[in-house]
């Protein structure tokens, strides 16, 4: 049964916090020889069930996640802005999965406010009233897109786009501040970044009407104008939007676009600790949330660095801030 109490919830969570990997066990799981022993430290650290292999044990400790969080949380619907990206990862494994014959268990993203079987009849049958009303028209216009043209790119984006339009309403109906902070951060940034690549490829005007946003920071006109202009254009329109850190965030990419996505996932991350400090509500565990996610993208650059043979300094280097 769901916990209904606030300071129940929270209690328990201080535990789970202080049992985050802590950067010396991100330093020891760096040095690992081989992708074997780098399972054999993350079973020893805690993570995962009973898989075998990294991905699998990442699968499965996204899965203790979102199940602790549904046995804690006394409200769901605040989380409603964040599940909205499961759905729509879940609509595009869907499609691409039925269309070209295959199965799609192994790449869906649990929990989701959609059942993978509804998704799969609204796609079989082109019943796309079947979906979440934020998910029809993206679903429909991405399936006649696929089918049609093939082009699994523009697909993808027109599905990304309306998951952002989507988690924006979430927000604004959840009320709640952090939420709404959260999510502007994370819609604002994943525009800049399509915008960032439509520019280096030249996509047209049309392309990027179909892939970018309102963001509540900047405006999606602005967006398109200077994505048409080019990089340095969107450069002089990112060091603008002050409220998300927008200068730091265009010195960072100067760097390099792996510092800049370090930014942007670690701009989250700055956002995320207030929740630590609030003693009555959601927050904390919607910042509990937001930390587990970000050490699960941090052992997967881990995993990727490891089985490649990357140097761990520049592995370290890669990886997001803690939630500390």
């Amino acid at each position: 049964m769901p916990v209904r109490s606030y300071g129940f919830a929270i209690g328990n969570l201080r535990a789970k916090e202080n049992a985050l990997l802590k950067k010396t066990d991100l330093a020891q799981l760096t040095a690992a020889q081989d992708t074997d022993a780098l399972c054999r430290l993350l079973k020893e650290k805690g993570i995962g069930d009973q898989a075998e292999d990294v991905p699998g044990l990442l699968r499965e400790e996204s899965e203790k996640l979102w199940r602790y969080i549904s046995d804690n949380a006394p409200d769901m619907n605040a989380f409603a802005p964040f599940l909205a990206e499961n759905d729509f990862h879940n609509y595009k494994a869907v499609l691409k999965a039925v269309i070209c014959g295959q199965n799609y268990r192994d790449l869906l993203i649990l929990p989701a406010l959609t059942d993978a079987k509804v998704i799969e009849r609204a796609v079989t049958e082109k019943r796309f009233d079947l979906l979440p009303e934020a998910m029809r028209i993206p679903a429909a216009e991405a399936y006649e897109v696929l089918l049609g043209t093939g082009d699994s790119q523009l697909c993808d984006c027109i599905i990304d786009a309306g998951c952002m339009t989507a988690q924006r309403k979430a927000a604004a109906d959840s009320k709640n501040a952090i939420v709404k902070e959260l999510i502007t951060v994370t819609v604002f940034f994943n525009n800049i970044k399509a915008a960032i690549r439509a520019a280096k490829t030249g996509k047209s005007a049309a392309f990027l009407e179909t892939t970018l946003t309102e963001t509540g920071v900047v405006s999606k006109k602005a967006m398109k104008e200077a994505a048409l202009s080019g990089e340095e254009a969107l450069m002089e329109l990112l060091q603008k939007a002050t409220e998300v850190g927008g200068a730091q965030a265009a010195e960072q990419y100067k760097k390099s676009a792996d510092a800049f996505e370090r930014f942007c996932d670690d701009r989250l991350m700055q956002t995320a600790k207030k929740c630590k400090y609030i003693t009555m509500g959601i927050e904390p565990l919607i910042g509990y949330m937001i930390a587990r996610k970000a050490e699960i993208k941090d052992l997967r650059i881990i995993y990727s660095g490891v089985k490649t043979g990357r140097p761990q300094a520049e592995t370290l280097e890669r990886l997001r801030g803690l939630y500390d």
